[in-house]
């Protein structure tokens, strides 16, 4: 493995894609530094042993539909997107909906919660218990705003 830091730009040399100036510098490295004169030479043998094999036309069948799919790349990566995205909020609908009945209260056990609270979570009129001023506020409450309507 080359470890030079301007392996990187190899490539470019072989391929002929570095300005004049860039490549005079870059020859002048290759003079210098044996590691990337040999991977050079590597490359440049790959390079011809590839050659040699020679292509072959690809299809006009199969060279339509690489084409075809190539075309619909960037809405493909839309789709998987909003397909992922969905699934996602599916899933946060499932655990929310999991949440909210793991925290209603069964109708036994609303004795704890404040009266105003205990009528609007069961939609049944909770009688007060007649003990202190606390209990008749929230009675007035709750009766309140079971006027629904009667303001607007």
């Amino acid at each position: 493995m080359n470890e030079c830091e301007q392996a990187g730009m190899l490539g470019a040399y072989h391929d002929g894609e570095m300005s004049p100036d860039r490549r005079v510098d870059f020859e002048q490295h290759l003079r210098q530094c044996p590691q990337c004169a040999a991977e050079l030479a590597r490359i440049v043998r790959l390079t011809g042993l590839l050659g040699c094999l020679g292509g072959q036309e690809m299809p006009r069948s199969s060279l339509d539909r690489l084409h075809g799919a190539v075309d619909l790349l960037p809405s493909a990566g839309i789709i998987r997107m909003a397909r992922g995205l969905t699934a996602v909020a599916a899933m946060i609908l499932v655990v929310c909906m999991i949440g909210l009945t793991r925290q209603a209260p069964a109708r036994g056990s609303l004795s704890g919660m404040p009266l105003w609270e205990a009528e609007v979570v069961t939609q049944e009129s909770v009688e007060p218990p007649s003990s202190g001023p606390e209990e008749l506020w929230a009675s007035w409450v709750v009766q309140d705003l079971s006027r629904r309507g009667e303001y607007d």
